[in-house]
């Protein structure tokens, strides 16, 4: 899919990505997980874009292998810097606590984000935005694998030294057969 860097393509890319998984055989409670850390990354490709005043399309791309499913999302952000990366002090967002159900997982992000709306595009006109900041961590709570590349240059590597970032490549992986 080819996306406008504007929140309105969520809600395409969503339904698109559902009727997919449906059609692929993954069940309710696994499409819930894969399309929050889906929209978790997207609002972050949307979010990058706009940083820095880019209007680039975003590319999104997923396959499904069996019981493997694969999504990459290309956007033209300039990508994450050490310092710029978020401190893992939220303890309610990590995955480690086995304890922790979902529902209370989604009331802790519910709660962070209702303490920090930012302004992204929406349809056009800006509007304020609450799914701002914990991308990340939703996207590794919810998923089996997160992968952040960086692309530039006419080059994609993990850890982009010595070359100008254009952008990030996060590709996230679900098996639904490790989720039975």
């Amino acid at each position: 899919m080819f996306l406008p860097p504007d929140m309105s393509s969520v809600r395409h890319f969503r339904t698109e990505l559902k009727r997919t998984l449906e059609d692929n055989g993954f069940s309710a409670d696994n499409i819930m997980q894969i399309e929050l850390a889906a929209d978790e990354a997207l609002t972050n490709a949307v979010a990058a874009n706009v940083s820095c005043h880019c209007d680039e399309t975003i590319i999104c791309r997923w396959r499904i292998d069996s019981a493997k499913f694969t999504l990459y999302i290309l956007d033209y952000g300039s990508g994450l810097s050490e310092n710029g990366s978020l401190p893992d002090n939220d303890k309610e967002l990590l995955r480690s606590n086995q304890n922790q159900c979902f529902s209370t997982f989604l009331d802790h992000i519910k709660n962070h984000q209702s303490r920090k709306p930012d302004t992204l595009p929406y349809n056009g006109s800006g509007q304020k935005h609450k799914n701002m900041g914990k991308g990340l961590k939703i996207i590794n709570a919810m998923m089996d694998s997160v992968k952040v590349m960086f692309h530039g240059e006419g080059m994609v590597d993990e850890a982009p030294a010595g070359f100008k970032v254009m952008g990030s490549i996060i590709a996230l992986e679900y098996d639904r057969s490790k989720h039975l």
